[in-house]
């Protein structure tokens, strides 16, 4: 099989007619569907199973028939809204159409399912809905109803070739394959399980087996007399309880898909508000208390920088402005207490001159008073310098400034911290200078931000859609729980029931059709073991196979095992020990759970196409790439990947490219949706932007 085309008219996001060609060429299997978040990528996913299964595509999380009511509701919303409102009740309609090639009996031929409604139908409240199944062969230009298959199987007729319950395993989300990762080594597993227990029943064809054991034994139970009426009641009983419980279990299931829906819908109303929010400076506005306290912090390093230079320029900074100057007044000072030093020399030498000229002149000198020796050898010294001063010239000059010693220690040591008050002074002019143009950006950007009034009621919005996905989320949660309790309480109803059966079996005038219906039984339950355990190594096989494939440690996983009767699987190393789920990464576990897709997919030796929606949102960057280079190429003979810009960027479209048979992006403006071809547009740093 594969998908040629789909037709969206006034659908969800979408606005009249879209018609995408899905087609693809057999060298070439990947069709790149691209579209930003909120664009309508979701939306073309769900309107594909919508057209093939109806009310089960509602239920495709894990119900088995949707509930008219909740699907009818669900049909409704789906209707087409302009923005600006005032459509007419005759005029809220929808459809969508799926074409798609299949072969059969050696023979190929092209369907085309379409799946049509309208809300308010009749004049009343309900939806109507209608169901067109054609087929048309190679060469005829029209496709023309389905007249083999009575209209009333329709439905049946399409499930024949596309399995409603191996639809989970062609037609997933990156959501689905989070939920089978899970966060630890029971949720995970446990969901792992139960996604490969949906699957398996209908893979095998192990569903009809069930039903067909079922039958058999409502058979025996209604026929038995005498003393197996007791247990013929006994049988009903627990029938019905288990029945109750089933249909419990459908309407909890139901209930589940509605809030993942409406989970759905609040997420695309947050994203949309937050981008309202991003239009309008809501960056800004989200850090302006931060940026008042940068601000200050700011202006306050600023005035104290600048006080650092006011202080420095009341010291003795303005006289480093002169240094040559300030170096010839210490040489000036330096002189003048050189010749102070030198006028007090002369000054004392003079004195002791004069008083001993006055000796000299004494009456015993005169009258030849004989002198010693030394004392007359220092009075010829001191002549000889009388003498020497006298003709030496005029006295000293009187000093320039005539300063103290301690007024010329005082200057010069002013004068050295006028050398040193420069110092520090680039610094702090820089600190000044960065502080100053750090006040002018905080202040720019306080400029550009919203006001209160502007961004506070859409941030009131984000909050309030927040805490309504909270609320759906825990009411899911709550409704996970009561699923798990059924689940659990089907299986004692089931041991219950084989219970009452093996003492029907040795009741009183039943042996022989019991014997009959045990042998029977007996038969359909080893074919179903034999058939289970050999599809069942055939899984492990291609489960081992995809996950070496996918994760880029080729050794990490030695071997792969799948409990028969619970579907959990097991992983060892290389060496055989065992490798558990808390030893692996998220991005390891989440290609853990598509390679088990995969494996599924493969097992069923089916040859449907993959449509993947968000493959690779939770992934890292090596994770990614091995997706794209070595999952998506190879999965079947068509896969059509829904992606945003993040996802599969330029660089991954470019290692897609031989491998790319179309191209599309869908874009939300004015209300609506369009597709077009092409992708994202490549921009600086490798990333991509819709053009």
């Amino acid at each position: 099989m594969i998908l040629t085309g789909i037709v969206l008219t006034d659908y969800g996001l979408y606005r009249g007619r879209n018609e995408i060609d899905l087609s693809c060429a057999a060298d070439r299997p990947v069709v790149l569907v691209g579209g930003l978040n909120g664009a309508g990528k979701t939306t073309l996913f769900e309107a594909v199973r919508l057209c093939l299964y109806g009310g089960a595509a509602l239920a495709g999380r894990g119900a088995r028939r949707g509930g008219r009511k909740a699907y009818e509701e669900f049909l409704a919303r789906r209707v087409h809204r302009p923005a600006e409102g005032g459509m007419r009740a005759e005029d809220r309609r929808a459809s969508v159409a799926v074409t798609f090639g299949f072969f059969q009996g050696g023979k190929e031929s092209e369907y085309r399912v379409e799946r049509s409604w309208s809300s308010g139908a009749g004049g009343g409240d309900g939806v109507g809905e209608r169901l067109e199944v054609g087929r048309r062969s190679p060469g005829e230009p029209e496709f023309a109803p389905l007249d083999a298959v009575e209209r009333p199987h329709w439905q049946q007729f399409i499930e024949g070739i596309i399995p409603r319950g191996i639809m989970q395993l062609f037609f997933f989300d990156g959501e689905k394959v989070a939920r089978m990762s899970g966060g630890d080594e029971g949720g995970g597993a446990a969901a792992e399980g139960e996604a490969v227990r949906e699957a398996f029943g209908a893979l095998l064809g192990l569903d009809t087996v069930e039903q067909l054991q079922a039958d058999l034994e409502v058979n025996l139970a209604r026929n038995l007399t005498g003393g197996g009426a007791a247990l013929r009641a006994e049988y009903e009983r627990t029938r019905e309880e288990r029945d109750e419980n089933d249909a419990g279990a459908v309407r909890l299931r139901e209930r589940l898909a509605q809030k993942a829906t409406e989970m759905d819908a609040v997420r695309a109303q947050t994203e949309a508000a937050e981008s309202r929010i991003a239009r309008v400076g809501g960056g800004f506005a989200a850090r302006r208390e931060e940026a008042k306290a940068e601000l200050a912090a700011a202006r306050s390093e600023h005035e104290a920088a600048c006080q650092r230079l006011r202080d420095m320029c009341a010291g003795a900074l303005p006289f480093a402005l002169v240094p040559a100057r300030l170096a010839r007044l210490r040489g000036a000072i330096r002189e003048d207490q050189r010749v102070q030093r030198r006028r007090a020399g002369q000054a004392e030498l003079k004195a002791s001159i004069g008083r001993m000229l006055s000796r000299l002149d004494a009456a015993g000198f005169r009258t030849g008073a004989a002198l010693d020796g030394e004392g007359a050898k220092r009075a010829a010294m001191l002549v000889a310098r009388a003498a020497a001063g006298e003709s030496g010239g005029a006295d000293m000059p009187e000093p320039p400034m005539g300063l103290s010693e301690s007024q010329a220690a005082v200057l010069v040591r002013a004068i050295d911290e006028a050398d040193r008050a420069a110092e520090g002074l680039a610094e702090h002019a820089d600190a000044a200078a960065a502080s100053a143009e750090r006040i002018a950006g905080i202040e720019s950007s306080l400029a550009k931000a919203p006001r209160d009034d502007e961004i506070g009621p859409l941030v009131s919005e984000v909050g309030r859609l927040r805490s309504e996905e909270g609320r759906l989320r825990a009411e899911s949660d709550h409704i996970e729980g009561r699923i798990s309790s059924s689940s659990a309480l089907r299986q004692h109803l089931n041991a219950k029931l084989r219970d009452i059966m093996s003492r029907i079996y040795k009741a009183e005038g039943s042996q022989r059709r019991a014997e009959l219906t045990r042998r029977v039984q007996g038969v359909l339950e080893e074919y179903a073991g034999r058939l289970r355990a050999r599809k069942v190594r055939a899984l492990e096989g291609h489960l081992l196979e995809s996950a070496r494939t996918l994760l880029h440690k080729g050794d990490l996983i030695g071997g792969a095992s799948v409990d028969p009767e619970t579907f959990r699987v097991s992983l060892s190393r290389p060496g055989g020990a065992e490798l558990r789920r808390d030893d692996l990464s998220e991005g390891e576990k989440q290609m853990l759970a598509t390679a088990l897709l995969w494996a599924l997919a493969r097992t069923s030796g089916r040859a449907l196409p993959f449509m993947i929606d968000t493959p690779l949102a939770r992934l890292d960057r090596s994770h990614r790439d091995s997706m794209v280079d070595r999952f998506l190429p190879a999965a079947s003979h068509q896969v059509i990947v829904l992606s945003t810009d993040e996802e599969i960027d330029e660089r991954r479209r470019a290692r897609l490219e031989p491998h790319l048979s179309r191209t599309y992006l869908v874009e939300y403006e004015g209300g609506a949706t369009r597709c077009r071809e092409g992708y994202f547009a490549p921009t600086e740093g490798g990333k991509v932007a819709a053009v």
